[in-house]
């Protein structure tokens, strides 16, 4: 679905005749709280999480991260849970060219970095990857999963988002308290510069990298002087429009799809028809890319992200927080 925009609005009349249902969402997550049985195993476990429903950045920075760690001769293998994949294995190595319907944009697009499981179960997910040699494991999400014992967590920030009207599910974006959230952090990565952080960020102690999302610099130089037609379909596609005109681009024309969407043949006829007839250029994010079928991917433009952090200060405070591993 797509993400509701009164989720972002302090003034919505939605959030306040929603609020009493949140009740429901916080009693769940004290339910999964009490009754898990977390683990501890014997490889570091690395959770890049965000306290909202939807975007945060996790994907690029679990990219990074897994090739940061793989620099550091870590055998990195990244974990994601199935949700709706249509894949009835309880854990399944994800390639390259694996089919995005069955196990997700997310996960294709995140093998290319290393390793990636998809599994119903964290738990077994983590105990397959270490039993095929895994030395770290990344989770990518499963910030508030309980079953497992995390030994450094990563809490992701955008700018834009933060912590939307800060109401938990459904009246607002959160999916535990601003505070609780926090806490759990070993480290905030914030997509953003100092003055706009959130004054809850502030308050805390915890260590912030400030991060930077780079678009291919290579590509962006190719198509700066094209009429662009861009499409997504992440949780919030507004954020990649935004770095789209801030490099530069003439957007033309925008189309927005729900997170996750489920692309058919005839949404891509009807973005090519649309790019010929208004003489523009199709572009859309690698994560919706990995679904453009073969026939059409060359009227259609992947726009790469990378992301840029001081990655020695964050190795550092990672060595010292799990030095039991080292």
């Amino acid at each position: 679905m797509k993400t509701p925009k009164f989720w972002y609005k302090d003034n919505s009349t939605l959030k306040h005749i929603l609020n009493p249902l949140t009740i429901f969402w916080i009693f769940g997550n004290y339910l999964r709280k009490k009754y898990s049985v977390p683990k501890k195993f014997n490889v570091p476990i690395v959770c890049v999480g965000n306290a909202i429903a939807g975007g945060g950045g996790k994907t690029p920075l679990t990219m990074e991260l897994a090739k940061l760690f793989i620099k550091k001769n870590y055998d990195v293998h990244i974990i994601k849970k199935q949700y709706k994949s249509k894949n009835k294995q309880d854990v399944k190595i994800v390639h390259k060219s694996s089919d995005p319907f069955l196990v997700g944009d997310e996960s294709v697009l995140i093998s290319r970095a290393t390793k990636t499981w998809l599994a119903k179960n964290r738990k077994v997910g983590i105990e397959k990857a270490i039993k095929e040699g895994a030395s770290l494991i990344i989770l990518d999400d499963g910030y508030q999963d309980y079953s497992v014992i995390k030994d450094f967590n990563i809490l992701t920030i955008n700018e834009n988002q933060q912590f939307g009207n800060k109401k938990i599910i459904p009246a607002g974006p959160l999916r535990e308290k601003v505070e609780d959230a926090i806490q759990k952090a070993d480290s905030i990565f914030f997509y953003g510069n100092k003055n706009s952080l959130d004054p809850s960020i502030l308050r805390s102690t915890k260590p912030i990298t400030f991060v930077k999302m780079i678009l291919d610099k290579v590509v962006i130089k190719k198509i700066k002087n094209k009429k662009i037609l861009a499409f997504s379909g992440i949780a919030h596609p507004q954020n990649f429009f935004n770095a789209l005109t801030g490099n530069g681009l003439k957007l033309k024309r925008i189309i927005e799809f729900s997170d996750h969407y489920r692309y058919t043949i005839n949404d891509f006829e009807k973005i090519i028809l649309i790019s010929s007839k208004l003489n523009l250029l199709a572009v859309t994010t690698e994560k919706d890319y990995v679904k453009v079928p073969k026939k059409f991917k060359e009227n259609i433009i992947a726009i790469p992200v990378k992301v840029q952090f001081n990655q020695e200060l964050f190795y550092n405070l990672f060595i010292k927080k799990v030095k039991e591993y080292v």
